[in-house]
């Protein structure tokens, strides 16, 4: 693996929310979309942030990013489905900054196809990185929380995860084996001050999800941006929610404030989700 280092060293940082100063988080799929919102989010309200990603030249990109902004930040290359990759993460962490005070598990793939025509390789694919990702992470970092009585876990699931999803059943149980990963981890550190929650998205507006769109519209024929007005039907909002919405909700679950929320899987879906 390689890694970059950027840290600013500015005392006159930019930001809305000063509250996570002295933090240091993890965030895994930070090269872009939810992840990169994310890191970015916590950079500006105080937090170091660890930007983990198989893509190292994009993680790069939302380093300088942060820098710019004031910020600091260490890049480092990371296939969460490898554990090894993961314990070298922890591992980097710790030296560079001596604690890890939330972990954001965000990294994640998708795969469209019916339950007939999925090849199992595929569909594995959605465990070792959707839910084997998320539980590398978890045990590497959660030594550490515990050492300090104190931590914040945040796995980002999905509303797929809740409902299911036609052409789309290896997504789906592996976001649905997120929620009850966390549940469970959150019962077993409960009183050590560390909390674990999921956040369920609806669809998102990233590169990913318009990637998937587009696969789904080809299946029937359709286009990807007419199947895209089809799908916003079924919202209440009738409206995608944004990258920046989930980094807010994360930024939240991961103050003080948010102490007493634990086992929870949040459903930010606009009402998809009522019950």
């Amino acid at each position: 693996m390689h890694n970059l280092e950027v840290d600013s060293g500015s005392e006159t940082r930019s930001r809305a929310n000063i509250f996570l100063d002295g933090q240091v988080a993890i965030v895994t799929g930070a090269s872009r979309g939810i992840g990169r919102e994310i890191a970015i989010a916590f950079a500006r309200s105080g937090a170091a942030v660890v930007l983990a990603s198989r893509d190292l030249e994009r993680l790069n990109e939302v380093g300088q990013t942060i820098i710019s902004g004031g910020g600091t930040a260490l890049s480092v290359a990371t296939d969460v489905s490898q554990s090894a990759d993961v314990r070298e993460l922890s591992k980097l962490t710790m030296a560079r900054f001596g604690r890890v005070d939330i972990l954001v598990n965000n990294a994640g793939a998708n795969y469209i196809s019916s339950v007939v025509l999925s090849k199992d390789d595929l569909w594995k694919a959605m465990f070792e990185i959707n839910v084997f990702g998320v539980y590398h992470c978890i045990k590497s970092v959660l030594p550490f929380m515990i050492r300090a009585k104190s931590g914040r876990i945040i796995n980002i699931s999905s509303v797929a995860g809740v409902l299911g999803a036609a052409h789309n059943s290896g997504y789906s149980a592996a976001k649905a084996a997120v929620i009850g990963l966390t549940k469970s981890v959150a019962l077993e550190v409960a009183k050590l001050g560390i909390t674990c929650n999921a956040i369920c998205p609806w669809h998102v507006d990233t590169t990913m999800m318009r990637e998937a769109m587009n696969t789904r519209a080809a299946m029937f024929g359709s286009n990807g941006r007419d199947y895209l007005k089809r799908v916003l039907t079924q919202s209440p909002q009738r409206r995608l929610t944004t990258p920046g919405e989930v980094a807010s909700l994360a930024l939240f679950l991961s103050s003080k404030d948010a102490g007493g929320i634990t086992g929870q899987a949040l459903n930010q879906c606009g009402g998809v989700v009522t019950a």
